[in-house]
């Protein structure tokens, strides 16, 4: 077994690639290449459940409409791969990536290796997003993990000088001594054991607002049911041996409303006054948490990144020229908008105002 960050079986997914014939015991799906004949004909991606993988091997009609799909390509391999795709239902929380110069960072990597095949397969990887994973170092960096300073240059007596917090993926994890950080989402690291003049009321952990990762902090112990990484100082001599900061991943789950906002959700208004027959009035964009969309009817809002959304059919007279969904420029978020048809390898969120007479929304979608 690898180590989290590069793995060639994971340990989390459970997913395994086989180069000969099915894992008893698992849900398994046959990747076969018709044109190949270095030993493509036994083998195998399977996984403890069915997690809805798709094999397109190019000899059938391709599935665009149901299916999210990436690219399988190894350049140096003649036999045709150029055509080869995995998919997952659109609706399916994995991510996937494809991978031919190796594992990739901060993912879960399965190694797709054929040993009979002397084209290239040796460093060939499908790699999923890995649940996150943190650890807390109090002598530097750790090597292989994208790590943010904890440094609080009061407590230099205390040993946080060289304190990091270290996660498997970049999170855009931020560390403040002054505050709550604008246009983030935070959450304060203290000990109220530390005395005043180590300057612990301030400290804060931020993530962007789009994060998945959602902290909760105790000084009393790790909390129940929860992942939790401690917080350990051992020169500081103020009862940081039961500090944690705990975690968990709460994805952005956009969802299009055609009639009204979505209880529990923070939801975007997304009104066309123009198109009043088209039943612009109650649409809304809505989201798990604020990530700071805002809908614009009069085009892009200065400082920000925005996405027009427009669709083929409504005329000048319904409004449609110069409507925006637009982000802050720092978002990790990408929209990108498809009238006609979901994105490849993107969640993809249907608008679908099938009420609107002027134009076939029920085959526009927002892609992120």
């Amino acid at each position: 077994m690898g180590s989290p960050l590069t793995s060639g079986f994971t340990s989390f997914h459970g997913v395994v690639f086989s180069a000969s014939g099915p894992i008893a015991g698992m849900h398994c799906l046959r990747i076969a290449a018709t044109f190949d004949p270095h030993g493509w004909d036994d083998n195998y991606l399977c996984s403890p459940t069915d997690l809805g993988f798709f094999w397109y091997d190019g000899d059938t009609t391709f599935p665009w409409p149901d299916l999210r799909c990436i690219e399988m390509t190894e350049r140096g391999d003649p036999a045709l791969w150029f055509d080869k795709r995995l998919c997952v239902p659109h609706d399916s929380p994995l991510t996937m990536t494809w991978s031919s110069t190796g594992p990739l960072p901060g993912k879960e990597c399965i190694r797709f290796h054929e040993p009979e095949d002397p084209y290239g397969w040796s460093d060939n990887y499908l790699c999923l997003e890995a649940p996150l994973v943190m650890a807390f170092s109090a002598s530097g960096p750790i090597a292989g993990m994208s790590c943010t300073s904890m440094n609080e240059p009061a407590d230099a007596a205390g040993g946080w000088t060289d304190n990091h917090l270290c996660t498997n993926k970049d999170i855009g994890l931020r560390w403040s001594i002054n505050g709550e950080l604008p246009g983030m989402r935070c959450t304060q690291i203290h000990e109220s054991a530390e005395p005043a003049y180590n300057a612990w009321h301030d400290n804060y952990l931020c993530v962007p607002p789009e994060a998945e990762a959602m902290f909760s902090y105790s000084s009393a112990g790790p909390l129940p049911g929860r992942l939790c990484t401690q917080l350990l100082e051992a020169d500081d001599p103020y009862t940081w041996d039961d500090n944690y900061l705990c975690y968990h991943e709460v994805p952005v789950n956009l969802e299009f409303s055609s009639a009204g906002q979505k209880p529990g959700k923070v939801c975007t208004a997304l009104t066309e006054t123009s198109d009043v027959a088209g039943t612009w009035l109650d649409n809304y964009l809505c989201a798990q948490r604020d990530v700071g969309i805002r809908w614009s009817l009069g085009g892009p809002i200065s400082g920000m990144r925005c996405t027009r959304i427009w669709m083929n059919g409504e005329g000048v007279a319904t409004g449609w020229n110069d409507n925006y969904l637009c982000l802050p420029p720092t978002s990790a978020l990408n929209f990108v908008w498809s009238p006609m048809g979901r994105c490849a390898n993107k969640i993809s969120v249907p608008f679908d105002e099938s009420a609107d007479p002027h134009a076939h929304w029920m085959d526009s979608y927002l892609c992120y």
